[in-house]
């Protein structure tokens, strides 16, 4: 869904307040920070589970009009619309889920 300037700078606003509040969560060792777009993810033994790199400041996602989809596999839908502000594709998506769910056969 398209965000005015307004909305897509609460956005990032909520996300800089979200590291920045739990910076020493998100940066165990400062001095090994040195990749500046990009995002990474990683288990509980430091394996990587997800990378992108990019060689630009401001892009962090393969995917930036949904830039927390490569999320989905480990917190479900709740990736799509994290902040849950009004997103009709992701009402629509939700909603065919629970559609196909009444549907299905139970084994």
């Amino acid at each position: 869904g398209y965000q005015r300037p307004v909305e897509l700078a609460t956005v990032r606003l909520r996300n800089m307040v979200e590291v920045l509040g739990r910076w020493s969560t998100y940066v165990a060792n400062p001095t090994k920070l040195a990749q500046r777009g990009g995002t990474f993810l990683f288990d509980a033994d430091g394996a990587a589970l997800y990378e992108y790199r990019h060689r630009g400041v401001l892009t962090y996602s393969s995917t930036m009009s949904r830039p927390l989809t490569f999320l989905a596999p480990h917190i479900g839908h709740k990736a799509l619309n994290p902040l849950q502000l009004g997103d009709a594709a992701v009402a629509r998506q939700a909603s065919q889920s629970s559609a196909e769910a009444l549907v299905s056969p139970v084994p």
